[in-house]
């Protein structure tokens, strides 16, 4: 590598370095969002005209650099044959806290929940003996229950992600286990997410062939089947979705009471 310099960035005084870095040992974060070719095309255009003036910022992993920022400017500079690239050289933890934070809008729950989930798998393969409680995990990952949504999404691309959130904020905390035993827990607390869809949509269904649907009735069906409306205390997750997936059950079998309707 070309000779680096380390520094105090002056806001909390930590610890960066910056260098230019070999093209050829840069690579993209896995889960950045899909790069846009207009954008990049314009990246192209301004580096043309006044230079390469922003640099990335990335991570050291293995003896590489992992850009958390500036994906549209690697794309352009490796378009331009550039062979070196200025870069600020972040500490691991930085680096997470910039995936959760560093994005160009408001993300959706579903992007919120590919984020987490894959910072946290990436925190469970590095250091599986961390507790999931640890205030790292939670610095990193922001909310326990994205997890949960990521794997729900991974598993079942159609979720109600949004829907399920206000239950999972209350009932789905961090876990005081090692990460790589939270990380069993949370995948079956996913595939109860997953159930409840299902029958969410099962319900949603059985109301559409009575003509008795309509646009917002999947969150109508979830707030019917809701067993923490009255709960003001957080609230265990097992014991929630039991009720949650009983309540919806029934529903199943007599959809009509979700409107109000005497079957």
């Amino acid at each position: 590598m070309a000779d680096r310099l380390d520094f105090k960035e002056p806001a909390g005084k930590r610890g960066f370095g910056f260098a230019l870095l070999p093209i050829g040992k840069l690579d993209v974060i896995s889960h950045q969002r899909k790069a846009s070719a207009p954008h990049v095309a314009r990246v192209v255009d301004s580096i043309n005209r006044v230079g390469f003036v922003a640099p990335v910022v990335a991570v050291e992993r293995d003896g590489r650099y992992v850009i958390i920022d500036g994906q549209h400017r690697f794309l352009a500079a490796q378009e331009l044959g550039l062979k070196q690239l200025p870069a600020v050289i972040v500490p691991e933890e930085i680096a997470r806290r910039m995936l959760a934070l560093n994005v160009e809008k408001e993300p959706n729950i579903r992007e919120r929940s590919a984020v987490a989930l894959s910072i946290y798998r990436e925190m469970v393969e590095v250091s599986p003996k961390t507790y999931e409680d640890d205030p790292a995990v939670a610095d990193a990952v922001v909310n326990a229950h994205y997890v949960t949504l990521g794997l729900a999404y991974a598993a079942y691309g159609r979720l109600a992600g949004s829907s399920f959130e206000p239950i999972l904020k209350r009932c789905d905390s961090y876990l005081d286990v090692a990460l790589a035993d939270a990380l069993p827990v949370r995948e079956a607390r996913a595939a109860r997410v997953v159930e409840a869809n299902k029958l969410v949509k099962a319900v949603s269904d059985a109301l559409k062939e009575r003509g008795m649907w309509h646009e917002f009735v999947g969150a109508q069906i979830i707030s019917y089947a809701n067993p923490l409306k009255r709960a003001r205390k957080p609230q265990e997750f097992d014991g929630v979705f039991d009720k949650l997936l009983d309540k919806l059950r029934e529903l199943e079998e007599k959809p009509e009471k979700v409107l109000g309707a005497r079957g």
